[in-house]
């Protein structure tokens, strides 16, 4: 029953998020390793068939070997989304894109803002579950930033739960 996949109908909520972690180390020194973990909860309402506005939240935490605090952040972006294909499809494809600002704590607290937009396959594993891989590409700017906005390109995992009737 292909036409019970895909949950992205008017009226239906999605939940879920993504989570990373990255280790980086630069030549031989130890004092140059950095541990980066982060958690982005979300939770969306289809406006209408394929399109979703929500929210998301966005937690991490980078520690350098060589400081003794990690730098914490805290980001609230609100989002929206579009899935490309009909929701009879077990893959459907998406692009996602957000706004948003938060704070980074390093010490003292500094402000900064955040854009981002991110596609890929939405893979249903089940009529009401989703999971996703995402190329993303993001710009950070703002006092916690500096002069130069923060670019990134990277790869996601993420998991969507789909609600409604």
């Amino acid at each position: 029953m292909a036409s019970a996949f895909a949950q992205i109908n008017k009226g239906q909520w999605l939940v879920g998020g993504s989570a990373s972690a990255s280790f980086s180390k630069q030549g031989d020194d130890d004092d140059s390793k950095v541990t980066s973990v982060s958690v982005s909860p979300n939770a969306g309402y289809f406006f209408i068939n394929n399109f979703a506005g929500g929210a998301r939240v966005s937690f991490t935490s980078v520690k350098a070997k060589s400081d003794e605090d990690a730098a914490t952040s805290f980001l609230f972006a609100p989002f929206v989304r579009y899935y490309f294909l009909p929701a009879a499809q077990k893959v459907n494809l998406f692009a996602d894109a957000s706004y948003g600002f938060g704070s980074v704590k390093f010490g003292e607290s500094e402000s900064f803002n955040q854009f981002s937009i991110a596609a890929g396959p939405a893979v249903f594993l089940s009529p009401n579950t989703a999971l996703e891989f995402t190329l993303q590409y993001s710009s950070a700017g703002g006092d916690a930033i500096g002069d130069d906005r923060m670019n990134n390109f990277g790869l996601n995992v993420g998991f969507q739960v789909h609600l409604g009737k």
